[in-house]
């Protein structure tokens, strides 16, 4: 077995495992190599030798049943996270063992990681100042160690491995059933778990859609979940304006691939313990040849990385602390004869061997964002991965 992938489509209650015994993973440079490919693909959110394009071609597949057993992921909350939230202000080499996750949630904290993320911030906010860009998105990594996944050898995943991977990710399905899931396995990618709500592309024939996701915050404790639109959460000017950002960046895109399109929204959606501002764009292909292009126009969006987007992306990749990797990148089928269903890889972590996770998260920024805030909406994105390992 060289590569593998659970993943689950929101709503479903059944999950599909593809995986690749013969040979390897297909490696691609760019994303416009995926025209007319089929299979499962994972990419980073910068291709390069280091991290390429990786397109599984399974020889296996099968559904598998989720269960309906509900857990906590999408109830509201229960106790406040704050606490949390100042966990993490650690040194990015800090390393929490599974017993300190829970305390790490409750015992309030100053260090490092808090003060990294600090002059991160005013490292990229400066650039918004002097309005080389109009929006950058700044993101972050905390290490934690789980004794729920022990994996000795990454780069040798046996079938007790297995085993438990699938758990993990059947555990994850059931706390959040409208997002997608997905466990991600490949010798050159590593390992990354992730439940993302954000579309990057999905369809089949000539129609497909989008989406821009942008605007972020906490929602409120007592809210049941409910399919979208959620009514009466108030938005932020900074939010509105992010949002739109986006928006505009993505219409932009389409309009060299899409016979004609149309937009819903925005309008507010819910995520785990989070609102977001969503809006739905449906077009029409005119050359179904060229999924791959239109990937690679739509990817990185503003809502990942910044406008303008190769200058922001090249920015980001010089100057944040730690390289993404697969974290911002898109992950799930494709097919230009069938069904594809592409997500942004969000709320995500890179399971290494030994326990190790690496949680990844990421905000964008506007000229009058506001350090303390934008930390504290990484720390409630953070939260809705770092759940599964509790």
């Amino acid at each position: 077995m060289t590569a593998f992938a659970y993943y689950r489509l929101p709503y479903l209650h059944h999950a599909h495992y593809v995986v690749q015994h013969e040979g390897e993973p297909e490696v691609l440079f760019s994303v416009a190599e995926l025209n007319g490919k089929e299979g499962f693909v994972i990419a980073p959110f910068s291709p390069s030798s280091d991290c390429p394009v990786l397109l599984i071609h399974p020889d296996e597949s099968k559904l598998i049943a989720v269960g309906n057993e509900n857990g906590p992921g999408e109830k509201a909350p229960q106790s406040s996270p704050d606490g949390a939230e100042n966990a993490s202000r650690r040194s990015s080499s800090y390393v929490g063992t599974q017993p300190e996750l829970h305390r790490d949630a409750v015992n309030a904290t100053s260090g490092r990681n808090f003060e990294a993320y600090a002059r991160e911030f005013e490292c990229f906010h400066q650039q918004l100042s002097e309005e080389t860009f109009s929006k950058i998105v700044l993101a972050r990594k905390v290490s934690l160690v789980s004794d729920k996944i022990r994996i000795k050898k990454i780069d040798s995943v046996d079938a007790q491995d297995v085993a438990s991977l699938k758990a993990l990710f059947l555990k994850t399905c059931r706390m959040y059933p409208r997002l997608f899931v997905a466990l991600v396995y490949t010798s050159q990618s590593g390992m990354w778990l992730m439940a993302t709500p954000e579309i990057l592309l999905k369809g089949e024939g000539d129609e497909y859609q989008t989406m821009s996701l942008a605007g972020t915050q906490k929602a409120e404790p007592s809210r049941t979940i409910a399919d979208y639109p959620v009514e009466g959460v108030e938005w932020s000017e900074k939010n509105r304006e992010e949002q739109q950002y986006v928006t505009d960046y993505i219409e932009d895109c389409i309009k060299g691939f899409a016979g004609d399109y149309t937009l819903k929204g925005p309008y507010t959606t819910m995520a785990a313990n989070l609102y977001h501002l969503r809006t739905d764009i449906s077009f029409r292909l005119l050359d179904k040849g060229r999924l791959g292009d239109v990937i690679n126009a739509l990817y990185p969006t503003p809502a990942v990385c910044g406008i303008p987007k190769d200058a922001a992306r090249r920015f980001i990749l010089q100057h944040e602390l730690h390289s993404r990797k697969y974290y911002s990148g898109f992950v799930g089928p494709i097919s230009s004869q069938g069904k594809t269903h592409l997500f942004v890889s969000l709320r995500c972590m890179n399971i290494l061997q030994d326990g190790i996770c690496e949680l990844y998260a990421g905000g964008g920024l506007l000229k009058e964002s506001e350090m303390e805030k934008e930390w504290k909406e990484t720390e409630a994105k953070m939260q809705t991965i770092r759940r599964v390992l509790l």
